[in-house]
């Protein structure tokens, strides 16, 4: 639940303690084992389905677990607890059959939304493995 700060300088100090836990949780995350396992997940489904089944896109389920399984020490603070309030009123919604009729509506569209989605991914992939080097200069083993 969100504060109702009594002065100037006490909003200035709650924005101070949301921002560092924002800047903390993305530096979490960021550069994680967890997040290129995610990331390579997804560079492979679009990219398997832009090769062999342009026509259709890949099933990406189980986001949910991705909010359940985030890493030690993340906290995104009134940020976190917006996006979850967001996330379930998508679910209420259902945003998600929305979104597979649109899909089911263009069907000469899904091709580009595989070239699209492969291509994020891969370049996300490439820069949390860029962030991850940087970080660990030298490997033991």
């Amino acid at each position: 639940m969100a504060r109702s700060p009594k002065s100037l300088e006490e909003a200035k100090q709650l924005v101070r303690q949301e921002k560092a836990k924002v800047t903390s949780s993305l530096s979490a995350i960021a550069g994680s084992r967890w997040l290129t396992a995610i990331l390579a997940t997804f560079a492979l489904a679009f990219g398997t389905h832009l090769a062999y089944a342009p026509a259709r896109l890949p099933p990406v389920s189980g986001l949910s677990l991705v909010q359940e399984a985030l890493p030690e020490g993340v906290d995104f603070g009134l940020l976190g607890e917006e996006a979850r309030e967001g996330f379930e009123a998508a679910q209420r919604q259902d945003v998600g059959g929305a979104i597979a009729e649109a899909v089911a509506a263009n069907p000469e569209h899904t091709a580009i939304v595989n070239a699209a989605g492969f291509g994020l991914a891969l370049l996300l992939l490439f820069g949390n493995m860029a962030i991850i080097t940087m970080r660990r200069r030298s490997t033991a083993g």
